[in-house]
C-alpha cells in the first residue's frame, strides 16, 4: 500500500478508523479535519459520531442504516476530494491575564528558560496555535506551535484543582483548562472566556482545526470587565476566517 494512502479499517461492530501517516504535523491534521467536515454532512445518513485526533479519525456508524461496504466507499470518495478541498480555519483570539494569582508559575517558567516574565508573555502570544484535537476533559484543546524557548516540565506533584480558564505549559505544549480539574501543567495566565458550556451548540468555543491567538490583558480591571461581560453574554471573542490554498 502507498504510504501516502490512509489506512481504513474496522475497529469494532460499529466503528471504522481512518489513519493517516503515523506522525504529527499540521498538514496531516488538516487532512483529518477536512475529512471530518466532509463526513459531517447531514446527508451522510448512518454516521453517528466522528472523533478526530492528531492523525486519524474514528467513525461510529449504525450498521442497520449504513453497511460497512458503503461507509468505506463514502470514505474513499471523500478522501479523493481532499486534494481539492480548501482549508478554512477559524482564528480565535483568547484574552489572557498573565502572572500573579492568575498565572502563579509564570516566574518559574521565565527563570527556567533564562527569560524575564514579560518575554515569556511576548513569546507565548506570538504564534497562531493549531488545535490538533480536544481531549483530557471536554473542550480541552491540544495546541501545536509553541516556541520551545518557553518549554517547561510539568509539576512533579499535580495540583488537585486548577480553575477553569487557566492557561498552562507542559513540556513543549500549551493549553487551556476549560473546566475545574486536577492537573500538572505550569500555570502562566487565565482567560475570562467560557471555553465549554454543555447548554450551547456546539458546547465548545474551540473546535479541532481552529487556530488560536493569545492576546494579553493589560490589567486586573480589564480582566474583571471582560469576565462580567462574559457572564452576562455581552462579550463575543474575535473570530476570523483564514483561507489556505
Amino acid at each position: 500500500m502507498n504510504e501516502e494512502q490512509p489506512i481504513i479499517e474496522s475497529t469494532g461492530d460499529c466503528f471504522v478508523s481512518v489513519r493517516f501517516r503515523n506522525e504529527i504535523n499540521a498538514q496531516i491534521n488538516n487532512k483529518v479535519h477536512n475529512l471530518f467536515k466532509l463526513l459531517s454532512d447531514n446527508s451522510n445518513i448512518g454516521i453517528l459520531d466522528l472523533i478526530p485526533s492528531y492523525n486519524s479519525i474514528l467513525i461510529q456508524y449504525n450498521p442497520t442504516e449504513l453497511s460497512i461496504e458503503n461507509l468505506i466507499r463514502l470514505i474513499e470518495q471523500n478522501l479523493s476530494a481532499l486534494e481539492t478541498t480548501e482549508t478554512k480555519q477559524t482564528v480565535i483570539e483568547i484574552p489572557v491575564l498573565y502572572g500573579d494569582k492568575y498565572g502563579e508559575d509564570l516566574d518559574f517558567v521565565a527563570e527556567h528558560n533564562n527569560l524575564k516574565p514579560h518575554q515569556v508573555i511576548e513569546i507565548h502570544c506570538s504564534p497562531e496555535y493549531l488545535v490538533y484535537m480536544l481531549g483530557f476533559t471536554p473542550g480541552f484543546p491540544y495546541l501545536g506551535g509553541m516556541d520551545e524557548s518557553i518549554s517547561t516540565p510539568r509539576l512533579t506533584t499535580p495540583r488537585t484543582l486548577i480553575p477553569a480558564g487557566s492557561v498552562g505549559i507542559a513540556d513543549k505544549q500549551t493549553g487551556i483548562y476549560p473546566s475545574e480539574s486536577p492537573g500538572g501543567w505550569r500555570l502562566i495566565g487565565k482567560t475570562p472566556l467560557t471555553l465549554f458550556n454543555h447548554e450551547q451548540n456546539p458546547p465548545s468555543l474551540i473546535m479541532p482545526g481552529d487556530l488560536i491567538r493569545f492576546v494579553p490583558i493589560k490589567s486586573i480591571n480589564e480582566y474583571e470587565t471582560l469576565l462580567n461581560l462574559v457572564k452576562t453574554n455581552k462579550f463575543t471573542p474575535n473570530k476570523n476566517i483564514k483561507n489556505d490554498a
